[in-house]
């Protein structure tokens, strides 16, 4: 741990760090709802006051100032952190939240280990790539989440997010689907996860016993198996919207389509779609 007051950014000037583990203060990279903290940072420390960090966007190191704040608090990056340690080996940086120039202790729970290159090779003796993988931990808790969800695929509050959503492949030309995709707008003011948390489907059946459109989520278990999840409509056509719903699964969706369920590491387990379906006749 460092001491109170600024560290200095100096002696590890020109030291290529690469994060090898973001994780949650609990240890893990997974939390309940299916987000993964991913370890993807590449930066260097140019002086006390500047740090090029690398963009896969633009494949390439970009320029960020720096600002102290207090407590070991900086801001770059677009980030806040608190530096817990910093070594040349080694950095170890606290993601803040901060809300109207206040951090957000409860909050600010994930915790993000860098190596400098060298470490990596001459010492650890292996590669980025390698340090990257989840650990066992993080399988471990995913199984027991699978498991629950899995043993509950009716119960919204049991499923989680897929790290590989579902996939709906259409057996004939009848069908298509198109998963929602966003905006560079959109991609902006959204988390790089928002599209593995909240996957969304569009849906065209032609050739449908009559002209509808439908707005619902379904929760998709490990087997790929479709249970009807939520819906909105007045409260005196819940009923009559649930058996048509319920239908459209049955007829149309589980004839129509092979689903893969989502999976996380590699495990299959049951979490929540989002579909519009639209019927053509």
């Amino acid at each position: 741990m460092l001491e109170k007051g600024r560290p200095a950014f100096t002696p590890i000037a020109g030291i290529d760090f690469f994060e090898a583990r973001r994780s949650f203060d609990n240890g893990l990279a997974f939390d309940t709802l299916g987000f993964e903290q991913e370890p993807v940072w590449h930066l260097n420390f140019i002086s006390n006051d500047s740090v090029k960090i690398f963009s896969p966007d633009s494949n390439a190191m970009l320029h960020y100032s720096i600002y102290f704040d207090q407590d070991s608090i900086f801001h770059f990056g677009r980030e806040w952190f608190r530096v817990r340690s910093l070594a040349k080996d080694s950095l170890l940086l606290q993601r803040l939240t901060v809300v109207s120039k206040h951090v957000k202790e409860a909050r600010s729970n994930v915790y993000m280990k860098l190596y400098s290159k060298r470490y990596i090779q001459d010492s650890l003796k292996t590669t980025v790539e390698e340090l990257r993988k989840p650990r066992a931990n993080d399988t471990s808790f995913i199984k027991e989440r699978a498991a629950i969800a899995n043993a509950n695929p009716t119960v919204i509050d049991s499923a989680f997010s897929a790290r590989k959503p579902v996939e709906l492949i259409p057996k004939n030309a009848n069908v298509k689907v198109k998963t929602r995709s966003f905006s560079e707008a959109e991609r902006l003011n959204q988390s790089a996860a928002y599209s593995y948390l909240y996957p969304e489907y569009d849906i065209v059946i032609n050739k449908a016993y009559k002209n509808f459109y439908y707005p619902f989520s379904v929760l998709v278990d490990g087997k790929g198996d479709i249970h009807l999840g939520k819906f909105v409509t007045s409260e005196e056509f819940v009923e009559s919207r649930k058996r048509v719903l319920e239908g459209i699964i049955d007829v149309y969706l589980k004839n129509l389509f092979v689903i893969k369920p989502g999976t996380t590491l590699g495990i299959p387990h049951t979490s929540l779609i989002m579909l519009r379906v639209r019927g053509i006749e």
